[in-house]
């Protein structure tokens, strides 16, 4: 049973191998992108129940790759996703919620459960 398909952007591999193996578990299919400019054009061609996007990367970051799929998307629902959460007030505005890394498989449930109905 397929609940849903997400995306999962980051740039270390290790954390989307965590996600997937969380995430299919429960039943969702997870897709990946491994920086800001593919996350964009993944986007651009399928429309996600939940976009994952990794806040630092080389590339492009998490932020500037929300804004273009936004742009292109605005109803696509996005969590933002870093160690380190020091977003400015109206970059929160961009994104339907935060997930801290470490991930917490609990949290990342109730997240993902939130925006995928």
């Amino acid at each position: 049973m397929n609940k849903g398909t997400i995306l999962v952007v980051d740039d270390e591999p290790i954390n989307f191998k965590l996600l997937s193996v969380i995430l299919e578990r429960e039943g969702y299919a997870v897709e990946y992108a491994d920086g800001g400019y593919r996350a964009v054009e993944m986007a651009e061609k399928f429309d996600y129940s939940l976009v994952i996007m990794d806040l630092k990367m080389p590339d492009l970051n998490g932020i500037e790759a929300t804004k273009f799929i936004k742009k292109q998307k605005p109803n696509t629902n996005i969590v933002a996703s870093s160690a380190v959460n020091n977003m400015k007030e109206n970059e929160y505005m961009l994104f339907n919620d935060f997930l801290a890394k470490p991930i917490n498989r609990g949290q990342l449930l109730e997240i993902v459960e939130k925006y995928t109905k």
